[in-house]
C-alpha cells in the first residue's frame, strides 16, 4: 500500500495558525492540505482537526549529519504518526533515537539508527497498518496495541509499589503500578484471601527498554512469538495499569490453564468491582491482536470494567 493512501489527523491548538505553518511542519502542500480539508481560505480555527496528507517515504540510507530534502520528509512523516521531532532536514541524534525505536520493534534488524530500506520496510508496515503514537498516555483508558503506541520516553507519573505477594521476594521495577490501581489491586488480592483464594502478582510496570528486551529474546528463541509478545511501546505493562497474575494451584505460571484455576474463574467474575478486565480473551484475538491470556489485569475503573465485562467487549471495542 502507498503511504499516501494513510491520511493522518491533527489537532491544530493555536488559534490563528496558517497553513504555510502546517505545510513547513509536515512537508506538504497548501493545495493538497486545502483539498483534503474542503478548506476555503489559510487561516484556521483553534482545536481544528486537519487531515495531514503524507507524502511517500524516502529512499536511499540516511544517518547522523545527512541533511536534506528526504531527511525532512522522513521526519515529517515521523511527526504525523505522533513522535517528537523537529522537521528541520537535519539527520541528528533525535532523529536517529526515534529510528532505534522503530527498529526495536522489527527483530532482526540491526538497531543502529540508521535508515535504510529494511528500516523503511518496517515503517511502511507500521503506516499501512494506521499505527500512531497515542497523544495522552495518563489517560486511564489509554488504548495501547499493535497500533496505538507509547512513547519510548514515557514512564507513568504516579508509580508506587504494590503491596501485595508476588512470586518473586526482592525489589524490581514490575512491582509497581500507577496508584490508583494499585490501592485497588491490593484492595481486590485482599478480598480473594478473604474467601480462601491465593493469589500472586507476577509482573506489572515495564519500562519501554524492559519490554525491548524482552521482544527481542522472545523473537530470537521463536520467531512464531511475535503473535504473542508485544513489541516495545505496544504493552499495557508500560502504563503502569496492567498486570500479570497467576496462582500455586497454576504453579505460579502464565499459562491458559489458569482460567480454569479457583482463582482464574473467581477473577474474571469479580475483578471487574474493583477496576480491573481482562484484557486478551477467547475469540476476541483479532480485535485486540494479541492472544487470550487470563492473567492479564488491566485497571479501567470500576464503572468502565463492569460496562466491558457485562457486555462481553474489549477495550477496543468499548471505546469505539
Amino acid at each position: 500500500m502507498n503511504s499516501n493512501s494513510q491520511v493522518p489527523s491533527v489537532n491544530i491548538s493555536q488559534q490563528g495558525d496558517s497553513l504555510d505553518e502546517i505545510v513547513s511542519k509536515f512537508a506538504t502542500s497548501v493545495d493538497g492540505l486545502k483539498t483534503i480539508n474542503n478548506l476555503t481560505n489559510d487561516i484556521l480555527d483553534l482545536d481544528q482537526l486537519l487531515q495531514i496528507p503524507i507524502p511517500t517515504l524516502p529512499d536511499g540510507a540516511y544517518s547522523k549529519s545527512n541533511t536534506g530534502p528526504a531527511v525532512k520528509t522522513l521526519q515529517s512523516i515521523l511527526v504525523s504518526y505522533g513522535f517528537n521531532l523537529s522537521v528541520d532536514g537535519i539527520y541528528g541524534s533525535k532523529t536517529a533515537g526515534v529510528i532505534i525505536q522503530l527498529q526495536q520493534k522489527f527483530p532482526p534488524i540491526k538497531v543502529d539508527g540508521i535508515y535504510g530500506p529494511q528500516t523503511k520496510a518496517s515503517l511502511q508496515t507500521l503506516i499501512d497498518t494506521h499505527f500512531h503514537l497515542v497523544a495522552h498516555p495518563t489517560d486511564k483508558l489509554v488504548l495501547v496495541n499493535r497500533v496505538n503506541g507509547l512513547p519510548a520516553e514515557y514512564v507513568p507519573p504516579d508509580l508506587v509499589v504494590v503491596t501485595v505477594p508476588f512470586t518473586f521476594q526482592e525489589y524490581d521495577p514490575k512491582k509497581q503500578m500507577r496508584k490508583e490501581a494499585a490501592l485497588a489491586l491490593e484492595q481486590l488480592f485482599s478480598t480473594a484471601k478473604q474467601n480462601n483464594l491465593s493469589l500472586m502478582a507476577v509482573s506489572g510496570y515495564r519500562s519501554y527498554e524492559r519490554q525491548a528486551q524482552i521482544y527481542a529474546r522472545n523473537i530470537q528463541i521463536s520467531p512464531t512469538k511475535a503473535q504473542f509478545s508485544a513489541p516495545p511501546g505496544s504493552s499495557e505493562h508500560q502504563t503502569g495499569l496492567a498486570i500479570d497474575v497467576s496462582s500455586a494451584s497454576n504453579n505460579y505460571q502464565l499459562s491458559q490453564s489458569f482460567a480454569a484455576t479457583p482463582e482464574g474463574q473467581w477473577l474474571a467474575q469479580t475483578a471487574p468491582a474493583f477496576g480491573y478486565i481482562i484484557r486478551y480473551q477467547v475469540g476476541k484475538e483479532t480485535i485486540t491482536g494479541y492472544q487470550a491470556e487470563p492473567w492479564h489485569l488491566r485497571y479501567v475503573g470500576i464503572g468502565v470494567a463492569q460496562i466491558i465485562t457485562q457486555q462481553g467487549l474489549t477495550l477496543e471495542e468499548y471505546l469505539q
